[in-house]
């Protein structure tokens, strides 16, 4: 019993101190006796402690004594009163009222109660008060000579252990005289009670009618061994508050523990090729990065990986980083489909917050209440000596998935990464990074790859297409720039031109680079694009549009706010998703939910799209925010062609707006630089082409590059 609570503290605020597995648990798992009284009980409370109950039920022979004081009407407490009813009847009809609600939790909670009141395990005495009410709330654990007392304002229910804001003190008798008084006396008061030797109290057996009702309705066909009171214990921390996308997978979902959903197919299919990614990670020594494409299942592959880990390595601490929040609350969701609750640590509050939440989750390792935790975290939290250090105390192996790896690169993870995770696992479309061969050699290191831009696994978008995602048509629309903006264009190539021995000389110089993205912006917040896309909703007819959206450029506001009164005028249901409304879970939800079931025709977006958001109805797109930056273009395109039965998605379409300067111009181009952004704009143009179903028809998309190509002479 020492050893059990040794570390515990003296006082528990609920529900920031977890004294379920600080104290409880633990407590139980070292007694010989266990003895509670309580003014309020509910089933749930089991699923709380359901690890350190199996434990204590093996190694004692001794029944677990409880005495309860069910909820009575005012009509039940003036018959008692009275002595018009005797307290039999009235716990037994008390005891029965609490029964259709306790199977809140889950008929398998009262099940395993079933079975314990058979067979003796569990003994519960009804408490009755004339005209006061009972109301302790006392743990006591007892072992050899030993007494731990856990006392306060805590109900025995779920909300009163894990979201009631109580508190509970722990006396240990071999601490002080005045604790071993304290525990005396409550396991005193106790007996007394449970003897039926208080003249104010009176305490009856709980009826053989109510224990028959609780067998004949919840009794299972077999005796509940540890295994079954652990998955109470784990259905009880997967119920959560959190926004699901995925609810129609949730929803037949069962807290089972870390275990590979029955309906994912690995190793045959449309999805073979995550198997063959996850052998090749593991013949690297489980370090490494899979180089697979947007929409070809990196979440689903890396789950997979980390639980065959976890069945060769034991007891498991994984840690997720993501890019943004709401990527970092789609992980949390996707973890539970592998039976595990996430630590979504960016609602956990403060720095002292998280530090609480992962110290409750190291105890939970430690103590073997779980044998693997989830944690989910930005990457700028990742990054943080505080969240390292926290991390690093951890016992046993440790697994970091990195979801969008490539931002990893950054001057403040790799200046101090992480070397204590034994094993390391990137995820990326496209891990390169662009113009950074510094960043990217540093991160391929971290992660193990032997050779820096080599990744132990790649699927590219061109073996997906037609096996895990849909095929596409594409439709460039090249727009002019108008006279402000070809002025605007002049000016600053003017500026540039100046400054073009910096760019022979290989200088650097902060102030042309600023050119440089000044005249990209020009390009991208044409306003011809906005003409043009009214013109093609014109052609579709707005009343047509569905499952659409429309991407605008992040460099200027008044993009999308156009976009928006765009389609305001044609009468169009739509929403905005920006950063804005993906920090409010409760509204991001609300729009994709609204989107996904077709109430909303179209999703106007910025940038909050690229990475990791997963919106699988999406079957038609509007890009008019062009980027020459690689890894946003092929994001972009892999986000419009995931696969999607429930609306009978079987191909998709994109419509490119691109801006270039009027064709007299383009003919006449003599400056170099200019050339270069007009080329790289045909590249990508011509990437979306390569792959698209429609790419060499008459018109189609390969023809208006090669004549956009001829008038630059590039």
């Amino acid at each position: 019993m020492e050893d059990a609570v040794a570390d515990a503290k003296p006082l528990f605020l609920l529900p920031k101190d977890d004294v379920a597995t600080d104290v409880i648990s633990p407590a139980m798992k070292a007694s010989e006796d266990v003895a509670i009284m309580m003014g309020f009980f509910s089933s749930a409370s089991f699923a709380e402690i359901a690890p350190g109950l199996a434990t204590f039920l093996q190694r004692s022979t001794r029944p677990l004594r409880l005495i309860i004081s069910p909820y009575l009407s005012a009509e039940d407490r003036e018959a008692f009163q009275n002595g018009l009813r005797d307290a039999e009847a009235l716990g037994e009809g008390a005891v029965m009222r609490l029964i259709p609600e306790a199977d809140e939790l889950s008929a398998h909670t009262l099940s395993c109660l079933a079975w314990l009141i058979s067979s003796g395990r569990l003994q519960v005495k009804i408490a009755l008060m004339r005209d006061a009410l009972f109301h302790p709330k006392v743990w006591l654990f007892h072992d050899d000579h030993k007494i731990a007392a856990l006392h306060g304002s805590a109900n025995m229910t779920g909300k009163g252990l894990r979201k009631n804001r109580e508190q509970l003190s722990l006396a240990r008798s071999w601490r002080s005289e005045e604790a071993l008084q304290t525990c005396n006396d409550l396991a005193q008061e106790f007996e007394v009670l449970w003897t039926g030797g208080d003249d104010d109290c009176v305490t009856v057996d709980l009826s053989k009618a109510i224990a028959d009702k609780v067998l004949r309705e919840f009794k299972g066909s077999k005796e509940p061994d540890e295994e079954d009171f652990n998955r109470l214990w784990r259905t009880a921390h997967n119920l959560s508050e959190e926004p699901i996308d995925i609810s129609s997978l949730l929803a037949g979902e069962e807290a089972r523990g870390f275990s590979i959903p029955d309906w994912l197919k690995y190793r045959e299919g449309a999805y073979a090729h995550q198997g063959e990614a996850i052998d090749k990670w593991e013949a690297q020594g489980n370090r490494g990065i899979l180089e697979m494409c947007t929409g070809s299942g990196k979440t689903l592959t890396a789950l997979v990986g980390a639980k065959l880990l976890f069945d060769r390595v034991g007891p498991l601490l994984i840690v997720v980083s993501a890019p943004y929040n709401v990527l970092v609350r789609q992980w949390c969701n996707e973890i539970r489909l592998f039976g595990l609750r996430a630590i979504n640590m960016s609602e956990a509050g403060g720095a002292a917050s998280r530090s609480r939440e992962l110290a409750a989750a190291r105890r939970r390792l430690r103590k073997s209440v779980s044998d693997s935790e989830a944690v989910v975290v930005s990457n700028d939290t990742l990054c943080t000596k505080e969240f390292q250090e926290e991390i690093a105390k951890f016992p046993g192996p440790k697994l970091l998935i990195a979801d969008e790896c490539h931002n990893l690169g950054a001057a403040n993870f790799i200046s101090n990464p992480p070397a204590f995770f034994d094993y390391r696992l990137g995820l990326s479309a496209t891990p390169v990074r662009q113009y950074d061969d510094e960043g990217t050699d540093e991160l391929f290191a971290f992660f193990g790859e032997p050779t820096s831009g080599d990744t132990c696994f790649q699927y590219t978008l061109e073996q997906a297409i037609g096996v895990c995602l849909t095929p596409y048509d594409y439709h460039v629309t090249f727009v002019e720039l108008n006279s402000d903006e070809m002025a605007q264009w002049r000016e600053i190539s003017d500026k540039i031109a100046q400054l073009s021995w910096k760019i022979q000389a290989g200088e650097k110089d902060p102030y042309l680079d600023s050119l440089f993205l000044k005249r990209r912006r020009v390009l991208e917040t044409a306003a011809s694009k906005i003409d043009a896309l009214e013109s093609l909703l014109a052609e579709i007819g707005p009343r047509n549009l569905r499952y659409s959206l429309i991407y605008a450029t992040d460099k200027d506001p008044d993009q999308l706010q156009a976009v928006n009164d765009l389609l305001n005028s044609e009468g169009v249901f739509f929403h905005q998703l920006t950063s804005e409304e993906t920090g409010n879970p409760k509204k991001s939800k609300q729009i994709l939910d609204g989107f996904q079931e077709g109430k909303l025709q179209v999703l106007t977006a910025k940038r909050v799209l690229d990475e990791g958001v997963n919106v699988p109805q999406i079957m038609s797109a509007y890009i008019l925010a062009s980027t020459t930056v690689k890894r946003q273009w092929v994001q972009r395109r892999g986000r419009l062609l995931r696969t999607c039965k429930a609306i009978g998605k079987e191909s998709a379409v994109i419509h490119d707006l691109v801006a270039l300067p009027p064709e007299v111009e383009l003919r006449n181009l003599v400056d170099k630089d200019a050339k270069k952004i007009v080329n790289s704009e045909l590249d990508r143009v011509w990437e979306f082409a390569r792959l698209s179903q429609n790419a060499a028809q008459t018109g189609g998309p390969f023809e208006a590059v090669e004549r956009m190509r001829a008038l630059v002479g590039g």
